[in-house]
């Protein structure tokens, strides 16, 4: 474990209401990234397969463990405009959307930038229009399928923002338990 990668370096002090993201992808990316928690540095993971690109900014959650995916808490920025992977952005937590990816449990945290005053009317899962939620659901749904083929990930519901509360609290836990932090 690197101690001074960003992964362990920034503190949750906010959460679960506020978390502090590490922009993996930009929004309108076809790049799949990937931050090296060892490294502490981003590292192109692959080129998406189809035609598809990122409707929303992808982010590693730092100071979290998802024990589904054994991986941190991923999570997406709703924002006007791309955000610059590598770059720390603060989300506002809105909801979760339920995910499973090659069996694996990998629920998405739904935020949106709270630096945006765009989104400062978004405080609910329900305050995103159905475009934006029918946008993320169906490129999580299909954004793997040239890859790894039909049914791989598949999309449930999308839950609201106490749900994703629970959620964070439960991987902040588990980054503890497992780094001994």
């Amino acid at each position: 474990m690197n101690p001074y990668s960003p992964f362990h370096t920034i503190k949750q002090d906010k959460a679960p209401e506020e978390l502090k993201l590490i922009v993996e992808i930009s929004q309108g990316d076809a790049n799949k990234y990937e931050f090296n928690k060892e490294i502490g540095i981003l590292e192109l993971d692959r080129v998406l397969y189809g035609p598809t690109f990122y409707p929303v900014n992808y982010c590693d959650v730092p100071g979290t463990w998802n024990n589904g995916d054994n991986d941190p808490l991923d999570a997406v920025i709703f924002s006007t405009y791309p955000i610059t992977p590598g770059v720390m952005a603060t989300g506002r937590v809105i909801g979760v959307m339920e995910m499973e990816d090659n069996g694996e449990v990998d629920h998405k945290i739904i935020c949106v930038n709270k630096k945006d005053p765009r989104f400062d009317h978004v405080k609910d899962i329900n305050n995103l229009t159905e475009y934006q939620k029918k946008d993320l659901k169906t490129f999580m749904e299909i954004y793997k399928i040239a890859q790894t083929g039909i049914g791989t990930v598949k999309v449930g519901e999308f839950l609201n923002k106490e749900k994703a509360y629970d959620l964070i609290r439960e991987s902040i836990e588990e980054y503890k338990k497992k780094f001994n932090n």
